[in-house]
């Protein structure tokens, strides 16, 4: 009859794949962990030696290459703000809905530069008031207040 093991974690365990064995034979019969050459910059504590260079010249390819188009001009630079684009290339321009969708915002993130500048041209593009826009010194964003056009029952063809 076979007694229980005392302590089940101490099991042998199974031998290694065959690949095991290929890999450490291959690792030992290198030789020592350093080659020649470390071994002599472990000692002189020089330089590395250099490394051959490759003697493969570079492919020419056959097609013309077309020259590159003139610089656009830059008009970013003139003005004294500038807004990033987010990681997909895309305005940071987001909708909020408040008190239950009845106030719409507008908010323009990622802006650099003089936000005040940024606001007033803002208002006079969009005709603005002044309560209508503001700005959250904190985030350095701009908020625009759109109000919603009051909802309407059907029109009165469609009631009978």
């Amino acid at each position: 009859m076979a007694t229980p093991l005392l302590m089940p974690f101490l099991r042998p365990l199974p031998l290694p794949c065959r690949s095991s064995f290929s890999f450490l034979r291959r690792s030992f019969s290198s030789g020592p962990p350093y080659s020649k050459g470390a071994q002599q910059y472990a000692n002189k504590r020089s330089s590395p030696p250099p490394r051959p260079t490759s003697t493969r010249k570079p492919a020419i390819s056959s097609r013309s290459i077309p020259p590159k188009p003139p610089p656009k001009p830059d008009i970013t630079q003139s003005l004294p703000y500038h807004i990033h684009r987010t990681p997909s290339q895309q305005l940071p321009v987001y909708q909020l809905a408040k008190r239950g969708g009845s106030l719409l915002l507008t908010r323009l993130r990622k802006i650099d530069g003089d936000i005040m500048k940024l606001k007033e041209e803002l208002q006079q593009a969009l005709s603005l008031k002044q309560e209508q826009i503001s700005i959250n010194q904190l985030t350095k964003h701009i908020i625009i207040k759109v109000s919603r056009p009051s909802i309407q029952g059907p029109p009165s063809s469609l009631v009978n």
